[in-house]
């Protein structure tokens, strides 16, 4: 009799635990869709104690920085991001004693972690945060950040390798299959030319000229993550600003990063039963947007260049952590079915099995079955392509529009920036952003 207690105890919990993370946001995501920021800000505080409770701070405060930063609450949005990339951390550090659940149930019982491209682009839109705050020297800190977390990322993988192994051991000297991928970026270039712009604009000419660098350098040595080409713009970048001139940057953002969705894996057993695995990946959010195009008042018209698919890099940090995370799932999986064999085994031994036995065998299996979901988890704002050009003017006050055109040149998006303040010897960096 406690022997069914127990089981029936254990059955309660997969099903209990078992929930989906999914959660509805769709009224905040047509109005980020329309261009009302403030709107999709304040519809997602509406639902701020769900996305508690089933996605976790780190979403949260991350998908209310980035509102916050398109609405133009720049202090806010800094408070906001900075909470969740220091609650990244934290979950990154948490002891594995935590992660004890995910081997029963699914990944969603544990704390999200937050991905290494949320991560990264943490610091970037806090860096652009602290430009239109003026405080040019706190955007470099941030820029920095950024780009040390890159080059760390290797080591990190390395890290999540060993410590997925350990966790993964079924029995004493049997371990999972341990097939990894080590991704390939390991530079933004984003990154390292906003680094670029804000180094000129404080006169740190020897930062300039190595950032400058490392853009080439990242399209040099990233050919998949850059297939297109370096931007022109660059060169111009490298030469004197004219007497009497200031020099304009203009960063522009459309579309959405990669969300993911469960894959499910079935896997025919000896005793006839199924075992399942679920796991996340991520798919695409496409845009139309083709190109963008500059007009000042005065000036010709030119177009801007891209820079960087946001969506590449989410993708290829991703496999990295992905393929952990399905090994991760085969050996919950395998878990589960052991018990399951083991409990057969026990009530079936000599043939005299009683029914509640039987229905709690059935019972067991349904419940793995159910409680086997991916972790489905991530941020829902950060943008999917960076768009970049500059532009040499005299001093002055300018009205700046930009258009997000598609293949046939239609305009799909505009954005009016009146009263642009140029000045020489400064930072003179324009944001731009489509939600198309």
């Amino acid at each position: 009799m406690k022997r069914v207690l127990l089981f029936s105890s254990m059955c309660i919990l997969f099903l209990a635990l078992g929930c989906s993370s999914l959660i509805d946001i769709s009224d905040s995501q047509y109005k980020h869709f329309q261009g009302d920021y403030d709107g999709a800000y304040n519809r997602l505080l509406e639902k701020k104690q769900v996305i508690l409770k089933k996605q976790g701070p780190i979403i949260l405060h991350l998908d209310t920085g980035i509102l916050s930063h398109l609405s133009g609450d720049y202090e806010i949005s800094n408070t906001l991001l900075s909470l969740a990339e220091r609650e990244i951390q934290e979950a990154y550090t948490s002891s594995i004693s935590k992660n004890i659940a995910s081997y029963l149930v699914n990944d969603n019982t544990i704390e999200y972690q937050g991905e290494d491209y949320e991560d990264i682009y943490i610091n970037v839109f806090k860096a652009l945060n602290y430009v239109r705050l003026g405080e040019e020297e706190s955007a470099l800190v941030e820029l920095n950040r950024s780009i040390e977390k890159q080059s760390l990322l290797k080591q990190k993988y390395e890290t999540q390798i060993e410590k997925i192994s350990k966790e993964g051991r079924l029995n004493e000297g049997d371990r999972v299959s341990m097939t990894t991928y080590s991704s390939s970026f390991s530079s933004s270039a984003l990154a390292n030319y906003l680094s670029m712009v804000v180094a000129r604009g404080v006169g740190e000419e020897n930062l300039f000229t190595y950032s400058l660098n490392q853009v080439m350098f990242a399209f040099e040595t990233q050919p998949t993550l850059y297939p297109f080409s370096l931007p022109k713009s660059l060169i111009d970048e490298k030469k004197p600003i004219p007497r009497g001139k200031a020099r304009l940057n203009i960063v522009a953002f459309n579309g959405l990063a990669p969300e993911k969705f469960e894959k499910v894996e079935l896997y025919n057993l000896s005793n006839g039963s199924f075992m399942k695995i679920a796991y996340p990946v991520m798919q695409e959010r496409g845009s139309n947007i083709h190109n963008v195009t500059i007009s000042i008042e005065n000036e010709k018209d030119f177009q801007l260049e891209k820079l960087e698919s946001i969506s590449s890099i989410a993708f290829e940090t991703f496999k990295a952590t992905s393929s952990l995370i399905k090994i991760k799932a085969m050996v919950r999986a395998t878990m589960k079915a052991i018990g399951t064999e083991v409990y057969d085994d026990m009530i079936y031994k000599e043939n005299n099995a009683t029914l509640g036995e039987i229905l709690l065998s059935s019972i067991f299996k349904i419940a793995s079955f159910v409680s086997e979901q991916a972790d489905v988890r991530s941020s829902h704002f950060l943008p999917n392509t960076a768009w970049v050009g500059g532009i040499n003017l005299s001093p002055g006050e300018y009205t700046i529009t930009i258009l997000y055109k598609n293949y046939s040149g239609k305009t799909l998006f505009k954005e009016t920036i009146n009263n642009f303040k140029i000045e020489r010897d400064k930072t003179n960096l324009l944001e731009s952003y489509s939600p198309l």
